[in-house]
């Protein structure tokens, strides 16, 4: 059933108060920005948007019956449009429409976030595992808890995928309101640098914000990693804001402690267990005093303004350390013993695609992830080491008409950390997959043991069938993605899927040295 709310209490505030009087009496149904979905009685919405401007759709809005236009933004035959229309229905300008669009959403659901404790992850790296692990801990203990993110939108075990980690303002509002009546107390959104750049989750009133780290990503929309930075750092000036938790280990992690701790409460976690250079960066610290490897994740001992406890995380990697102990500190944030937030810490599951092992007895070990930077890349090739005492096969490519500058350098980690190198395709888009392959082998300095392969599936099967038993073949890149990006056209692939075909059809055989550590 469809909300009717009247229109001078949705736009009262954001536009001229002479503009408002011209809504008393008036109600809308719906809010739209895309014309196709415009019905009888909507209120259509048009601004500029990243490739065209929504006046361009008004016209086929206002045939399909919405009451109200409300515009804002420079277009050259702005005018034209809106004198073909004006005798039709009421067209409202609204100055910076395109950052008061959450805010008015929110007003039509009811502000459904200040009904939910609602988390924001940002950073570079780390936030759909934070974001998952956080969902799964909030669910064990308490009522149900929504998320939304790179993997989908609802809850931990029903998730609908849109394509984006921020999906647009309308929806935002919606599926927090959706998840709000569904009787949950929490919700965990990823939020993105364009998501935060472009409004999409203003009018969302956070209670806790949370940083992982920050790395050079998105340059071919931010321009430079200062602007990228300034995007992040927005979540952490919503108004209301609670508490902010941040990675201390991280570089720009430790200036924004310093920065934002001046008008919110800041709980800093570190791996370090002597935190003392960092007593000035925040109110409460959450850090491991201990940290042993084993088979398949870390045996912790941590400490916390609620004590001391030590437990085991199911889970690879030094960086998902650094995501637990986020999410530990979130989690007493949000008023969790610290009993109940280790257990639920010790049985969480791995996100899809994130270090998601794929092992057969005999066999080289599979480990899926969706590392696409330079930090990634050399956090999760690094952990494999930390794991595994035989060789590491590195199979990744880059993405095309994404940041270029990342490829050499990309390379240059591999290089690093891995035995055996394979070059492979990414998703091109719209660039000549071998001219990607040709700036990624650019970065190296000796190819003796990198391989150039263009087809994806290929350098798959290469690497598992000559990887020995006791050795790890990572596949970095594209994760929990089921397709491979060629032009527009989506082409189905899935990296675990081909990965278990290939182990399936390789014979087990032993190998006296390697193994795992």
């Amino acid at each position: 059933m469809q909300n009717e709310v009247a229109l001078d209490f949705l736009l009262e505030g954001f536009i001229d108060d002479v503009l408002v009087e011209q809504c008393r009496d008036i109600t809308i149904n719906a809010l739209v920005q895309d014309n196709r979905k415009a019905r009888s009685g909507n209120l259509f919405i048009a601004h500029q948007g990243y490739n065209t401007h929504g006046l361009l759709y008004a016209q086929d809005a206002v045939a399909k019956g919405v009451s109200v236009v409300l515009w804002d933004g420079d277009l050259e035959n702005r005018n034209e449009i809106l004198d073909s229309i004006s005798n039709k229905v009421l067209c409202i300008h609204c100055e910076d429409l395109k950052f008061k669009v959450g805010a008015i959403a929110s007003r039509y659901y009811e502000q459904p976030s200040l009904s939910l404790n609602t988390i924001g992850v940002t950073g570079t790296d780390g936030k759909t595992s934070i974001a998952h692990f956080l969902a799964q801990c909030l669910d064990a203990y308490d009522v149900h808890c929504g998320i939304l993110g790179t993997l989908g939108n609802g809850f931990i075990n029903d998730l609908h995928p849109t394509g984006l980690t921020t999906v647009d303002a309308l929806l935002v509002q919606k599926t927090l309101s959706d998840i709000q009546k569904a009787g949950a107390k929490h919700v965990v959104m990823e939020v993105s640098s364009h998501g935060l750049d472009q409004g999409r989750v203003n009018g969302v009133a956070f209670t806790t914000a949370v940083f992982s780290n920050m790395a050079s990503d998105h340059l071919d929309y931010h321009g430079t990693l200062d602007n990228y930075a300034a995007a992040k750092k927005r979540l952490f000036y919503t108004p209301g804001l609670g508490a902010a938790v941040i990675n201390l280990d991280d570089e720009y992690g430790l200036k924004l402690a310093k920065e934002v701790r001046d008008h919110v409460c800041v709980w800093g976690y570190s791996l370090k267990k002597d935190i003392s250079e960092y007593k000035d960066c925040a109110d409460y610290f959450v850090n491991a005093q201990e940290i042993k490897p084993f088979e398949r994740g870390y045996h912790l001992s941590v400490s916390s303004p609620k004590g001391e406890a030590c437990f085991d995380i199911p889970l690879l990697g030094r960086f998902n350390v650094s995501n637990a102990l986020a999410v530990l500190a979130t989690l007493l944030v949000s008023q969790f013993s610290l009993e109940n937030a280790v257990n639920s810490l010790s049985a969480v599951r791995s996100v899809d695609g994130r270090v998601e092992i794929i092992a057969e007895q005999g066999k080289p070990v599979v480990v899926v992830d969706y590392a696409h930077t330079e930090q990634g890349l050399s956090a999760v090739c690094q952990s494999m080491r930390e794991h595994f005492t035989g060789d590491v096969w590195c199979v990744f490519g880059c993405g095309g008409d994404r940041d270029r500058s990342k490829r050499p350098l990309m390379a240059k980690i591999a290089e690093k950390y891995a035995d055996r190198i394979i070059v492979t395709t990414d998703n091109p888009r719209h660039e000549d997959p071998q001219a990607i392959i040709d700036e990624v082998m650019a970065g190296f300095s000796s190819t003796d043991n990198v391989e150039a392969v263009l087809d994806r599936r290929t350098a798959i099967d290469i690497a598992i069938t000559n990887a020995q038993p006791g050795d790890v073949v990572l596949l970095a890149g594209k994760g929990h993605e089921t397709s491979q990006i060629v032009g527009d056209v989506h082409i189905a692939f899935d990296d675990r899927r081909v990965a278990r075909e290939f182990l399936s059809i390789r014979a087990p055989n032993d190998r006296s040295e390697g193994g795992a550590a």
